[in-house]
């Protein structure tokens, strides 16, 4: 039998896994727990770090890590490596979910800022999953976009990358990379004081990895008046995020920009098929996805298209709860937050929200952002 020690906010993890085998959860606030000793395979999401500190010691019977998440750079890949441990992420299972973060934060800024969103150019740094499925969504409500990626440049022969000048020539510049310091292009402090002498820009976004921008730069830059805004989700020295940045940001969110359910599910599944492969198990039978929701709201009562969002999206809400925990717990940030991301409710995505057909007469933008009309 395979022993599988799996974090325990992994979204419904023991349904994406066969009976076969033996399965235990862990609450990853109190780290990897003894029984890592007997496991087979372990599954884990971002607050975990797997590197030569926090795993010394590799169980003799250990073949496979998952990680339920795009990005790696909380493991050592190296190290499981040189130990023969299978490495598997869930990169592209929460590219959706961002696009959306994105669209709906932009759409808050700019009614908060009174600004023509169809007259903003929006740089895209990194077109992988998440970078495509933003620059999707954002042309589909009509923003002009610039997509900059010289690493899928020299690999993908059907991409194109604008240069770094266009890019970073553009009004706000959102960020969709991997965190690497050491490759060919790395992406550690990405944005730095060097690239932003002599720009302008209205609006810098970080929803990749904390550490893509310099947040100390952004600091000075907004204190010159060359950045007007800040909107972070991924923070340096996450969770314990620094409370001036926190300050200064117009939006800010603990790291939930891929959180709904369907990201979740994704996250589970891609590392859970990976694990059945590797060890050459009998999947298990999937129950039908279910969570189309309708929104029926008196449109009387929605005087814009950010207040609707901000019901159908809790990025506000998410907002509010972290605020509170920066104002009132800053000696505690780094464990609320992480728990402020595991047990916030999931939200759905925009097209298992159904909304009634006037409101796609009144806000035409909908259309665009993916979300259902009712029948």
């Amino acid at each position: 039998m395979i022993n599988v020690l799996a974090d325990q906010y992994l979204y419904n993890i023991q349904s994406y896994l066969p009976e076969s085998v033996n399965l235990q959860l862990f609450d990853p606030a109190e780290g990897l727990p003894g029984e890592v000793e007997k496991a087979h395979a372990l599954l884990i999401r971002t607050v975990i770090p797997i590197n030569k500190e926090t795993l010394p010691n590799i169980p003799k019977n250990l073949r496979f890590i998952g990680t339920g998440s795009s990005g790696t750079d909380h493991v050592d890949r190296q190290y499981l490596i040189e130990n023969n441990i299978h490495l598997a992420d869930a990169a592209g299972c929460n590219a959706r979910s961002v696009a959306e973060y994105i669209a709906t934060s932009l759409i808050l800024w700019t009614e908060k800022r009174n600004r023509d969103l169809t007259s903003l150019s929006v740089g895209i740094i990194g077109m992988g999953h998440v970078g495509s499925e933003v620059i999707n969504i954002l042309n589909n409500i009509e923003l002009q976009t610039v997509a900059y990626d010289p690493p899928r440049d020299q690999r993908d022969p059907d991409f194109s990358t604008a240069y770094l000048d266009e890019v970073l020539s553009c009004d706000i510049l959102t960020f969709h990379t991997p965190l690497n310091k050491k490759s060919k292009y790395p992406t550690y402090h990405w944005l730095d004081q060097e690239k932003l002498k002599g720009r302008t820009f209205d609006l810098i976004i970080n929803s990749a990895r904390g550490g893509v921008v310099d947040e100390k730069a952004l600091l000075a830059a907004m204190k010159k008046g060359i950045i007007r805004d800040i909107i972070i989700d991924t923070w340096e020295n996450e969770p314990k995020i620094h409370l001036e940045t926190a300050g200064a940001a117009f939006l800010k969110t603990p790291h939930i920009a891929g959180y709904s359910v369907q990201a979740k599910e994704n996250a589970s599944k891609f590392i859970a098929d990976k694990l059945i492969n590797v060890f050459e198990l009998d999947y298990p039978v999937q129950a039908n996805a279910t969570g189309n929701i309708t929104f029926n709201k008196n449109l009387s009562q929605i005087d814009s298209l950010s207040s609707l969002l901000a019901e159908l999206h809790p990025i506000k809400e998410y907002e509010k709860q972290l605020a509170n925990i920066v104002r009132d717990h800053p000696e505690k940030r780094g464990e609320l937050f992480n728990k402020l991301r595991a047990e916030f409710p999931l939200r759905q995505q925009f097209a298992q929200i159904h909304l009634p057909k006037i409101y796609f007469d009144h806000f035409y933008t909908l259309k665009g952002l993916g979300f259902s009309a009712i029948n």
